[in-house]
């Protein structure tokens, strides 16, 4: 019997021979830049040893995976079509899971937000106006979700992931007495990629009201720059605002799968609610 260790080691192999596996002319990328281009094609003498080698392997993942060859050849193929590179699909296999496997279930604070936090504004697109934090303060808890916004040509997979699942469980939210801020840095001109990426529709179709929270702008960076959250746009961060107006849960990802799970938000909501007596 193969060790998890074993597994994840072979299975980070696997990623970075994406040709032999899938027979496709792409490599997936085995750190945390993009894939890179193409290799130069492999003769069958070189090739051929690799390949049957790598079929080893993949039998014996499959096997302590409890799944067939072709469903764990599938479900690779669909984590690389949802964005994932080499490493985040080699992590998401060994725990089972798809994007959100990834987030943190058990996660502290790991900045200092600032207590101007609640001088934040930001632009919502629906209303067409400059939004204040502080209107809100007093009402609800309030959850702030950074995403990264568009960069390198692309929306972030796991920021569609966490938006989409915090959307799925609003009604969980909402029983708290909490609110999630939906905060995606830069201009307006690609939320339609965004909100088409939520709700799983296409481009031309996408509402930014079905994304199911508010979504709003930060389209100078200042909020950005004020929390110290820049990375291309800004690091996946999530912060909760009790009631008072106290930053009570501050959390910044130090790579775009680093970031509360959906149950890690609602546990930190759930030490605000008031206790009987």
């Amino acid at each position: 019997m193969r060790s998890p260790s074993a597994i994840r080691a072979t299975l980070l192999d696997a990623s970075c021979l994406g040709v032999a596996l899938f027979g496709v002319a792409s490599l997936v990328g085995c750190g945390s830049e993009p894939p890179p281009a193409p290799p130069a094609a492999i003769t069958p003498a070189e090739g051929a040893p690799a390949a049957e080698a790598l079929d080893e392997e993949l039998a014996a993942m499959a096997d302590q995976l409890g799944m067939s060859v072709d469903e764990l050849r599938m479900k690779k193929q669909m984590l690389m079509d949802q964005g994932l590179w080499g490493e985040e699909i080699t992590k998401a296999l060994s725990m089972g899971g798809g994007a959100s496997s990834l987030f943190k279930d058990d996660v502290e604070s790991n900045v200092q937000a600032p207590q101007s936090i609640d001088e934040l504004i930001f632009f919502s697109s629906v209303k067409e106006k400059d939004f204040a934090i502080k209107e809100l303060i007093g009402e609800k808890h309030l959850v702030l979700v950074f995403t990264r916004g568009y960069y390198g040509g692309a929306v972030c997979p796991f920021c569609v992931t966490q938006t989409a699942e915090l959307a799925a469980k609003k009604e969980e939210f909402e029983k708290r007495d909490a609110a999630v801020l939906i905060i995606y840095p830069g201009s307006e001109e690609h939320l339609p990629d965004f909100a088409a990426a939520v709700t799983q529709t296409d481009r031309e179709k996408a509402d930014i009201e079905a994304v199911g929270w508010p979504v709003l702008l930060d389209r100078d960076l200042s909020a950005v720059n004020l929390l110290d959250i820049a990375a291309d746009l800004a690091s996946p961060s999530t912060f909760i605002i009790d009631k008072r107006g106290n930053v009570v849960f501050a959390y910044v990802g130090a790579n775009r799968t680093d970031r509360p799970s959906v149950g890690a938000v609602l546990s930190r909501l759930d030490a605000l609610q008031p206790t009987g007596g």
